[in-house]
């Protein structure tokens, strides 16, 4: 859920609505301005593009079916449609593993009509290992548990630098084992609570002290959670773990490599 919740009126929503950034939290997603590439796109892209100013974006690569990462793409891809000519004035190219576009087209049927008919996408079906090569920038495709995933991470690098973003539900993710080094991780923050399906902020930094990325951003931060402990928890976290680089994501969030 985004922040400030719809209808919420506790605390942290009502400061997030009367203040705006860095309180209010849209949806995850990350732009990667040298390629003019976006990682995602949940139900709120088309408010995250215009508050950041992006004036174009020419490929789209997906990590799950999930809506808060795929339900964007209306106004995304239609952003691209002439309703008066009936045709697309730009095709991007859109990047979704083989499994998850499976499950995509059950949950979004609609994705087939942006690009059988609109023409606004491009589609290229992906599988864990694959390479996308753009200008000198190299994106892989990490899949948690390999070829058989449901859920994908993208290890972007050039000759210089890794990156890898990871942005949610990590505690599936196997295969972070096999990477190593990374100059900057983007990963999801966890739950300061003890939950079935979700990793734990703790356990999240035991593995964070096994691979030590040289810089850690935290993002998927809950509403329910800052409402259940409130903001302070971002400091006492920093306090409890200061042998790790890490800093909390905001919307609006710009980093250099």
């Amino acid at each position: 859920m985004t922040t400030p919740r719809p209808f919420c009126q506790c605390s942290i929503c009502t400061k997030a609505r009367k203040l705006g950034e860095p309180y209010k939290r849209n949806n995850s997603s990350l732009f990667i301005n040298d390629i003019n590439t976006l990682i995602d796109c949940g139900e709120d892209i088309a408010d995250s593009l215009n508050r950041r100013d992006i004036k174009k974006i020419d490929r789209l690569l997906i990590t799950h079916w999930h809506p808060d990462h795929t339900f964007g793409l209306r106004p995304l891809l239609e952003a691209h449609y002439n309703f008066r000519t009936h045709q697309a004035d730009k095709t991007i190219d859109l990047y979704i593993p083989k499994k998850v576009f499976k499950t995509l087209r059950q949950k979004l049927p609609t994705i087939d009509y942006w690009l059988n008919y609109q023409k606004t996408a491009k589609l290229h079906l992906i599988e864990h290992g694959d390479i996308i090569k753009i200008n000198n920038i190299s994106i892989e495709v990490v899949g948690y548990n390999g070829k058989n995933s449901d859920i994908y991470a993208y290890l972007i690098h050039n000759s210089n630098k890794r990156a890898l973003y990871a942005p949610c539900d990590t505690i599936d993710f196997k295969y972070y084992e096999n990477i190593k080094n990374l100059d900057l991780l983007i990963n999801e923050c966890g739950m300061f609570s003890k939950h079935k399906t979700e990793i734990t902020f703790d356990n999240l930094m035991k593995r964070m002290k096994e691979n030590t990325p040289k810089k850690l951003i935290l993002t998927h931060i809950e509403e329910v959670e800052l409402r259940t402990f409130g903001e302070n928890i971002f400091s006492k976290m920093k306090n409890n773990y200061p042998d790790i680089n890490f800093d909390f994501a905001f919307d609006g969030l710009k980093i250099t490599l």
